[in-house]
């Protein structure tokens, strides 16, 4: 399936096939909500959008974010395809990823490849930015302590459409390797 072919689900969504990730996850949010807030709340368009047609635009609309979702994860898959074997589609969603190791470089790269600002992804996350820098760049001194560290990993993970245990596995792998390493030359030096 190619992005034309998706075009009516990105109206319902009243996104551009050119949206990013973010844009596209944000429009879906937004819509489910308005169409299934509280009656109080639609009031003013409660005699336009009856009950049983807000249940129908709903249906629209998680018909429209999954067929979209499903091209995105599709193409996600071609972006690890440019370093591992190709992946089966028909593997469970944690199975997809599981020949690759999650890195700041890695995470920067999807990121990149799914056309997401680091602006954008702080926007969503509320993890400030410099923070996000360090973890793509691994400036591992300069991330917050390790519970702070692995509830961000698992945040911009989900904004990427990742598994966040399997990021925040990987990422923490890799963080407590250079713990060790950092804290066994502070005590060779002490």
């Amino acid at each position: 399936m190619s992005k034309e072919e998706l075009k009516d689900y990105f109206e319902i969504l009243e996104v551009s096939p050119d949206a990013s990730v973010l844009e596209i996850k944000n429009a879906y949010l937004r819509l489910k909500k308005l169409y299934s807030s509280d009656p109080t709340v639609i009031a003013p368009i409660a005699e336009e959008f009856p009950k049983m047609r807000r249940r129908q635009i709903l249906k629209e609309i998680e018909e429209a974010y999954s067929k979209i979702r499903a091209f995105l994860d599709n193409e996600q898959n071609q972006i690890f395809a440019d370093e591992e074997p190709a992946v089966s589609k028909d593997l469970p969603e944690e199975e997809k990823t599981e020949g690759i190791s999650f890195s700041g470089p890695v995470l920067k790269q999807i990121r990149e490849k799914l056309g997401i600002q680091l602006h954008e992804v702080a926007l969503e996350t509320k993890i400030r930015v410099e923070n996000l820098e360090n973890i793509e760049s691994e400036k591992f001194d300069a991330l917050p302590p390790e519970p702070y560290l692995k509830g961000h990993l698992k945040i911009y993970a989900n904004s990427l459409l990742l598994d966040p245990k399997k990021v925040a596995a990987d990422y923490l792998e890799r963080y407590k390797e250079w713990k060790g390493d950092y804290s066994n030359e502070w005590k060779k030096d002490s």
